[in-house]
């Protein structure tokens, strides 16, 4: 019997069935042999926006697109010759939405079983496939993720782990999986630790924070680590995850950085900046406890010689084995610090008394005694070393510091590689000094300043050549304050570039008078300090300042000392050779008292040398010195260089010198210093005796 003659079969258990089609949750219908519906419930119908009554007695692709029409044709034929189930997921547009359905059509027989129709059951499976789509997204982003991903049940027991975790740790997969993430212990944390964050995460959560964790491999790492619980509808945890990050490269870019900031580069002791700070603490400790606390400033005698002598390479290998030996003196709660160039730093913290300082400091000047052998070369070096008590000489940083520094310098006074401590006496000289310092501004500003001016005179005719022009300081209280007082403060200070201008420019001024009125040979000596020598515009200064006052280069001689030129020699040797390049003389001023060789000498532009009135003075009682100034002579005659003798003060001088073959001569026999208007009466009067 066919079905379309014969609809009993719906007619059995109808009740049952009409039950069936409308409570269930699918959309179902049945059509014929024909392919027209003949049965449908009421989901299937709705979800076309039609009756039951509507939909029967259609076709399918009255329903359906064109194209998916033609398809599920195909499909009804494959069923019919198959008499099996088929499936297949489509996609219908319900009211302007596109929902996605698991399609299942199947066969079913009449009672007689002589033939058979085909039933469609329709799914959706829109908010299913949306969750894959969605959780395999994220499955792809949490496999693929740079952070390592962890997720245990709520037993805390590792379900599965991301490609990152496994790299990270050195475990793979399967040695984790049931396994409690705890085997990935350090050791750093105590349970307490533990405690704390299992109770954050049970009331808020979600835990987070930076755990040191240890890798298959036994190396301990810090990690950055989430914590989060997965809860079901009632909030009861089902599983835990857990995401971290490896901080192990950050913590060693963090820890480079602070050794760029507090440490000291070649060395790699403290720097000036954590010296500072751990004597600041020091400070704060001592206050409490009641303690005493030094600070010790050490310099390193001559090391700028050994560094510009022997090369900057065996310079910084001297500074790394000096810092070694440092090293060992002290206690461990000491502190050891290179601030900067050959100057180096001790805190003493908790010092029972002053004189404890004494010993480490006395041990400092012994630890250099023995050489240190770099390349080829022994090198002997010492130390002088200043020492400031808190709280005695300061309750701050700087005034500690400050005090010691003021001690170091008075040590180096005292002839160095030797110990001073700070002392009142000290600090009123330093308190004097800065009020000099400041007067001293004054008087550049109000022309306290006045040159003199020494003749020189040469031996082979009696006649001035010349003059050595000589600064002298008139306070209007103080009276003449001598120069070997404020020339060392004004080449601290600095104060002798400005003072060396007005100097340079008065003593151009006056030589430039004299020579139209007396002799356009007469020649003017200008002390360049080692200052001046070295400013990069002093050529320039100078070729301004003569071109000022019309004053002829050949009419100024420029003096300077060994220890100028031997502080840096291949730079003095640019500036002397761009000097005579424009026509200017050299005198080496002191000549014998610095340490210049022979070598350097030779190299030097000069066309004077100056013997020292250290020299002069014994010349006629000590052979010595007669030897030295005969030497001194002759080198000059062979070098074709001319020579000056300083401090002539007796007959007896002036008649050895004449006999070495000396050309030329200063001194009170002659004349002493004389301000500008009695030194040009002097040589208005020595010209009328020509």
């Amino acid at each position: 019997m066919s079905l379309l003659d014969n609809s009993s079969v719906f007619n059995v258990d109808s009740a049952l069935l009409d039950s069936v089609l409308n409570h269930t949750p699918l959309c179902i219908a049945f059509k014929n042999m024909s392919g027209k519906i003949i049965r449908v419930n009421q989901l299937f119908a709705h979800l076309f926006g039609l009756s039951e009554s509507e939909v029967i007695g259609k076709f399918e692709a009255e329903l359906f697109p064109l194209e998916l029409g033609k398809e599920l044709s195909k499909l009804d034929a494959k069923v019919t010759a198959e008499a099996r189930f088929f499936e297949k997921e489509i996609v219908l547009s319900i009211k302007g939405v596109q929902r996605v359905f698991m399609l299942i059509k199947f066969p079913w027989l009449t009672e007689q079983q002589e033939e058979f129709g085909i039933g469609c059951i329709l799914t959706d499976i829109t908010h299913t496939k949306w969750l894959e789509k969605k959780y395999g997204l994220a499955q792809k982003v949490i496999e693929n993720a740079a952070e390592a991903v962890v997720f245990t049940d709520a037993q805390g027991l590792i379900v599965d782990v991301n490609d990152a975790y496994q790299n990270i740790t050195g475990y793979r997969r399967s040695e984790l999986i049931g396994k409690n993430p705890n085997v990935l212990k350090s050791g750093r944390h105590d349970r307490q630790f533990y405690q704390a964050m299992w109770m954050q995460i049970k009331e808020q959560g979600a835990w987070s924070g930076e755990v040191w964790d240890r890798r298959k491999n036994g190396e301990i790492y810090p990690k950055w680590l989430m914590i989060n619980a997965m809860t079901d509808d009632d909030g009861i945890p089902t599983g835990y995850v857990g995401i971290f990050n490896d901080l192990s490269e950050k913590k060693e870019a963090e820890e480079k950085l602070e050794e760029l900031s507090f440490y000291d580069p070649l060395t790699h002791l403290p720097n000036r900046v954590l010296f500072y700070d751990r004597l600041s603490v020091g400070i704060s400790i001592a206050k409490r406890e009641k303690h005493q606390l030094a600070v010790l400033m050490i310099d390193l005698d001559r090391f700028k010689v050994i560094n510009d002598s022997l090369g900057h390479n065996i310079g910084d290998e001297l500074l790394e084995l000096i810092a070694k030996r440092f090293l060992t003196l002290g206690r461990e709660s000491d502190t050891v610090a290179r601030l900067g160039g050959d100057e180096f730093a001790i805190l003493l913290p908790e010092l029972k008394s002053a004189e404890d300082a004494s010993v480490v400091a006395q041990n400092v000047i012994d630890a250099l005694l023995a050489p240190f052998s770099l390349e080829e070369h022994n090198i002997n070096i010492g130390a002088s070393i200043g020492i400031s008590i808190f709280p005695c000489d300061g309750a701050d940083v700087n005034g500690l510091v400050k005090r010691a520094e003021l001690a170091l310098y008075k040590a180096k006074e005292q002839g160095r590689n030797n110990y001073q401590y700070f002392s009142q006496e000290l600090q009123d000289a330093v308190f004097d000094q800065l009020e000099m310092e400041d007067e001293m501004r004054h008087a550049i500003e109000n022309e306290e300043f006045t040159l003199f001016f020494q003749p020189k005179i040469s031996l082979a005719t009696n006649k001035i050549t010349g003059m050595e022009a000589l600064v002298r300081w008139i306070h209007p209280e103080k009276g003449l304050i001598p120069p070997d007082r404020f020339i060392p403060l004004a080449e601290e200070s600095g104060l002798i570039i400005p003072l060396g201008e007005w100097i340079l420019q008065t003593a151009c001024r006056e030589t430039a008078d004299w020579v139209k009125r007396y002799d356009d040979s007469l020649v003017v000596a200008v002390n360049l300090s080692a200052k001046q020598f070295k400013a990069d515009n002093l050529l320039e200064t100078i070729q301004k300042t003569l071109h000022d006052y019309r004053l002829d280069p050949k009419n100024i001689e420029l003096e300077i000392t060994e220890s100028c030129v031997m502080e840096d020699v291949e730079g003095a040797l640019q500036t002397m050779k761009d000097f005579r390049e424009n026509h200017l003389k050299l005198a080496i001023d002191d000549f014998g008292t610095g340490y210049s060789s022979l070598g350097y000498l030779k190299q030097f532009p000069m066309s004077t040398l100056k013997i020292d009135r250290s020299f002069v003075m014994d010349l006629t009682t000590d052979s010595d010195d007669a030897a030295i100034v005969e030497v001194v002579i002759l080198l000059a005659e062979k070098l074709g260089l001319e020579v000056v003798a300083e401090g002539v003060e007796t007959e007896a001088q002036l008649e050895f010198l004449r006999l070495q073959g000396c050309q030329y001569v200063q001194g009170y026999l002659l004349s002493r210093p004389l301000p500008a208007e009695e030194f040009e009466q002097f040589l208005k009067k020595s010209y009328k005796c020509s």
